[in-house]
């Protein structure tokens, strides 16, 4: 008896009115089996949720409890031929006897007609009962620890509703809150304490996921117009390390403005759980899947630690455009080391690659095993059957593989890889092995930054890079976000091939009305004060540093500064090299409610956070010089917009 309008699928029992020969109740998904269904072949409890035979208000588990609401009696035995009825049924005779009241399970059905169905929320890091989905009698979602509130919600989490309008959805909680399934409904909107994107410490420049926490970037892909950004989210909880992980999606046109799409891939728990992963446009329709100017996308997950088949790998196809993922139970996989010695447990983060030379499929994994790690190369022509091709030792998780023109030359081309902690190789990769030219490892990207993806099949044969900001570790709303996005080039340097980050320019149309100056002094015996760091702002400086032994760009939790003796730049604690070229340097700042992020003339990125309880109602920009004047060529500072203007 599903429930159109919202309420309770078993609100009213009819036939359990009085004494009857019907002694279950069958969740199954929103639907009620009787016994007169068992005796014409059907099995009631086929596809139930939870069984209860009525001689208490626990269901054969013992996990899950009616709640009484009016006058109920169970445990009511039968007698004669309805004993006997009740017994040739399957059942064991207990039934309820119902005075004006009724038994309600922890399980309630509802017709989505409205795009979001809203779970009542609380404070902190993990909770401690397990919600279930299920969406037209198919499990879609399932995890445990999640934060629930039996009353007086702090938020509500939320599952977009989008994709499955008019289908039934059934919610059930387990747990010490399952009562708040009394509260669970759908909305057009997501209530909260605050509006959406205005809670304190939300980023005003960064996406960041509007309920639960946001960890490493997965399959990021540029397709027919459309960035879309996956990334490891747990949704009713804001703990980036628990095992039940989704990947949730977001889509831009622009790189800078954000829409939350409904979740890609959900975890199951004890079966499912999707962990960091790549993609690929099937530009050559090897998959046999695409249509004329819509080829089909390629997906690479790890089912992360948990479930009977712990990491392993999967693959998943999208016909829609990278909106809905198909999955073929044959494409799960466990590719390992040939050598048992070398097979560790925790083989995982494929990132995939079409090599259109040998018109084969490339995976490159992480496997963690004693004393070598490191990313293994496999190979396969259909996507099922994967070979180890060879290994490149002493990586560290979350594989890229990508190419990279040498200073604008297409001629020109090297192959770049990272891990997490993105020191990064660069070389030549032959379609079996990746060779790096120099085996020291580079670093482009400072502080809290990691597991950072480039997307693949950008436009114009641009890398864009995209990590996971390891800010704001809140225990509200969300937790964490993504880095702003970079445009990553390889260029010759004194040192040798480089790789050189610069923020993407469609920052600049996030810009308000700003100033703009050039040739401005600062003396050593002055300060300048300019600008508004208390809300987001973009600041660049270029600046002939001639006798100053230091210059500091300070104000409210920023602290950029520079040092001759060490030829060093350092953002609120992170340090990285940097010196005068041709005698100028540049520091491109970008600034968030959580977060402060700089680009330099040479090309490194750094990110720290920012105490966002400490920024005032205006708090200029302080610009110092010791040891000498200074003076900048450049000085520009821009107040930003919200890239969630349009959501508040």
């Amino acid at each position: 008896m599903p429930a159109s309008d919202g309420k309770e699928s078993l609100s009213r029992i009819p036939f359990l009115s009085t004494y009857s020969a019907v002694s279950t109740i069958i969740l199954a998904l929103g639907l009620c089996g009787t016994a007169a269904e068992t005796q014409r072949g059907a099995d009631p409890f086929q596809d139930a949720v939870a069984v209860w035979h009525l001689g208490g208000l626990k269901d054969d588990s013992g996990k899950n409890a009616l709640k009484v609401v009016g006058a109920v009696t169970t445990g009511v035995r039968l007698e004669g031929k309805e004993l006997e009825e009740s017994l040739a049924s399957g059942n064991d005779g207990p039934v309820a006897r119902l005075e004006g009241g009724y038994p309600k399970a922890n399980t309630r059905t509802f017709t989505a007609n409205k795009r979001y169905l809203v779970l009542p929320s609380t404070r902190g890091r993990t909770g401690r009962d397990k919600v279930t989905i299920d969406v037209d009698g198919k499990p879609y979602l399932s995890v445990a620890d999640a934060l629930v509130a039996a009353s007086a919600p702090d938020h509500w989490r939320f599952i977009d509703l989008k994709l499955m309008q008019g289908q039934t959805v059934a919610v059930k909680i387990q747990g010490p809150n399952a009562a708040a399934i009394d509260l669970v409904k759908l909305s057009d909107e997501v209530p909260g304490k605050y509006p959406a994107y205005q809670e304190p410490g939300r980023p005003q420049v960064h996406f960041s996921p509007l309920r639960g926490s946001l960890n490493d970037p997965a399959g990021m892909v540029y397709y027919q117009g459309t960035w879309h950004f996956y990334y490891a989210n747990k949704r009713f909880y804001n703990d980036c390390g628990n095992l039940n992980s989704l990947w949730g999606h977001a889509t831009s046109a622009d790189l800078v403005h954000w829409e939350e799409q409904p979740l890609f891939l959900s975890a199951v728990d004890g079966k499912y759980s999707f962990w960091t992963g790549g993609a690929a446009v099937d530009v050559e329709n090897a998959t046999g899947l695409g249509k004329p100017g819509k080829p089909a996308i390629v997906y690479s997950a790890n089912n992360g630690a948990w479930g009977p088949s712990p990491f392993t790998q999967c693959i998943f196809v999208s016909t829609d455009g990278g909106m809905t993922a198909q999955w073929d139970p044959e494409m799960m996989y466990k590719p390992l080391p040939r050598e048992d010695s070398r097979r560790g447990g925790g083989t995982r983060d494929p990132m995939i690659i079409w090599y259109a030379p040998e018109k084969k499929w490339v995976m490159v994994v992480y496997n963690q095993s004693a004393g070598r790690n490191g990313f293994y190369f496999f190979e396969s022509k259909e996507l099922k059957n994967w070979s180890e091709m060879s290994v490149l030792d002493d990586m560290s998780e979350c594989p890229n593989l990508f190419q990279l023109p040498v200073d604008g030359n297409t001629a020109n081309l090297r192959w770049v890889t990272w891990g997490s902690g993105t020191e990064y190789l660069i070389g030549k990769f032959n379609g079996r092995a990746f060779v790096p030219e120099d085996n020291r490892r580079q670093r482009v990207n400072y502080g809290g930054f990691g597991a950072s993806q480039v997307f693949a099949n950008a436009p114009e044969g641009r890398i864009v890079q995209i990590g996971w900001a390891q800010l704001c570790d809140y225990d509200g709303e969300f937790s964490r976000m993504a880095a702003f996005p970079l445009d990553l080039t390889l260029r010759t340097t004194p040192e040798g091939l480089r790789l050189h980050a610069e923020f993407v320019p469609e920052l600049a149309k996030l810009r308000k009305q700003g100033s703009q100056q050039k040739d401005v002094v600062v003396k050593s015996t002055a300060l300048l004060q300019v600008g508004d760091l208390s809300q987001p702002a973009e600041i660049i400086a270029e600046f002939d540093p001639g006798t100053a032994s230091r210059v500091s760009f300070t104000g409210a939790e920023l602290s950029v500064s520079w040092t001759a003796q060490n030829q060093e730049i350092t953002v609120n604690g992170e340090r990285s090299r940097l010196g005068p070229q041709n005698g100028r340097m540049t520091v491109h700042i970008l600034l968030d409610i959580p977060s402060v992020e700089v680009v330099t003339s040479r090309g490194d990125y750094l990110i720290r956070g920012r105490d966002y309880r400490k920024l005032g109602e205006k708090s200029p920009l302080e610009i110092r010089a010791e040891g000498g004047d200074v003076k900048l060529s450049r000085l520009e500072i821009y107040p930003l917009k919200s890239i969630h203007e349009g959501d508040q």
